[in-house]
């Protein structure tokens, strides 16, 4: 199952639902490989944004013109269409409720999706550990 959000003129989040998907922690990263018909392949590293808790698979995209996943990603991908995935990778950059606080996030840019999947895991298992986010 697939669905795309436009977040914004530059952004979209690719709404995922995998079969044998094993879990992630919030922070964490998947990469994602294109195979073109004539074999040439691309891969590019794509936070997740979904919470661990959250059913679905998350990646919001920054579309950048001259990149060569993320414009397929953002304007070509549709329903029926496989990607590549491996992962979750990634133990270094994340955050959990066990971790403790406080906790003070900041990004810039699409630095923020690794955080709204720590927000969304913060607020799905209701934690009250102080968080703070700083963006710019």
């Amino acid at each position: 199952m697939l669905e795309l959000i436009e977040e914004t003129p530059r952004c979209t989040s690719v709404v995922l639902k995998l079969r044998d998907w094993t879990g992630h922690r919030a922070g964490q990263h998947v990469d994602v490989r294109l195979t073109a018909q004539d074999g040439y392949q691309a891969q590019r590293s794509y936070s997740i944004a979904s919470s661990p808790e959250d059913e679905q698979l998350v990646l919001t995209v920054e579309r950048l013109d001259d990149g060569e996943v993320s414009p397929y990603l953002a304007d070509e991908l549709r329903p029926g269409d496989e990607l590549e995935l491996r992962g979750p990778v990634g133990g270094y950059f994340v955050w959990e409720e066990s971790l403790g606080g406080p906790v003070l996030l900041i990004a810039g840019g699409s630095g923020i999706v690794p955080f709204r999947a720590m927000l969304r895991h913060r607020a799905a298992v209701r934690s009250e550990v102080p968080a703070r986010l700083v963006y710019s």
